[in-house]
């Protein structure tokens, strides 16, 4: 799994389901306490506040798109579009775009993953551990998702620090992945994500907080999120949210760029 397509798909990934799940400002900094609600009672309450309606968690499916921006010291920032296609429960593509021309695609048809980079025009099949790691991050922004359905361990707790008062899910996946879920105790919005996961031979370290958060489609969606990738910067904007939409069988078959 290449550096640039975690990158992307990352930060893609983990803007979206900011919102459809529903900061403290350092893990260190946390003042934890037992929590009064059970993690199933929390999960409810955030549902209620992000899709009230019931709209998202009776979708077959989605298409979304999304800005990143890579600012830049002494220099234009980078800036590339990933729109994502899903239709549950774990059909997706995922197209990186710069200068509106397509440069990388990752796809699923649920049973086999694939990759292709336009620079190589080079089809790579991902299966094992590489294409579990990519279910678990799309099933994150599915309404059939949740974190206990996702995660082998799932504790909850509170958080009170400078910024406010939070509940926080401690979540541990697999191979090691760790990931921890700041909620608004008022709100009942994912305010940050922090976590740390295991990707080949190295390891990537992020941290996620919702700038703003906008209605999309009957569902509250975080409109702007700022991620911290191993210390490089990214600003991730939603574009388009569009649920239910018609989206061929061909988009999750092997991907290929036109000559």
């Amino acid at each position: 799994m290449t550096e640039k397509f975690v990158r992307f798909y990352m930060a893609a990934m983990f803007a979206l389901l900011m919102g459809i799940f529903s900061g403290c400002s350092s893990m260190d900094d946390d003042f934890i306490s037992e929590s009064d609600l059970s993690v199933e009672a929390l999960e409810a309450k955030m549902a209620e506040k992000v899709d009230p309606t019931g709209a998202y968690r009776s979708s077959k499916g989605f298409i979304f798109r999304q800005t990143i921006k890579v600012p830049q010291f002494l220099d234009d920032d980078i800036e590339t579009m990933v729109e994502t296609k899903m239709v549950l429960p774990d059909k997706f593509r995922i197209t990186t775009l710069q200068d509106n021309e397509p440069i990388q695609i990752i796809c699923s048809n649920g049973n086999t993953g694939w990759m292709s980079e336009s620079s190589g025009k080079k089809l790579k099949i991902l299966e094992g551990e590489k294409l579990q790691q990519l279910l678990t991050l799309s099933k994150l922004g599915t309404p059939a998702g949740g974190y206990r359905k996702i995660f082998n361990k799932v504790e909850i707790s509170r958080c009170s620090n400078d910024d406010g008062d939070f509940y926080v899910l401690d979540c541990t996946g697999r191979n090691g992945n760790s990931f921890r879920f700041y909620i608004d105790d008022e709100e009942f919005l994912l305010r940050r994500m922090k976590g740390r996961m295991n990707v080949g031979n190295g390891v990537l370290e992020y941290d996620s907080k919702v700038k703003s958060y906008g209605l999309f489609s009957g569902v509250m969606i975080p409109k702007v999120t700022e991620t911290l990738q191993n210390g490089q910067k990214q600003i991730v904007e939603l574009l388009k949210y569009e649920l239910n939409p018609e989206i061929p069988e061909t988009d999750f078959l092997p991907p290929v760029f036109d000559k």
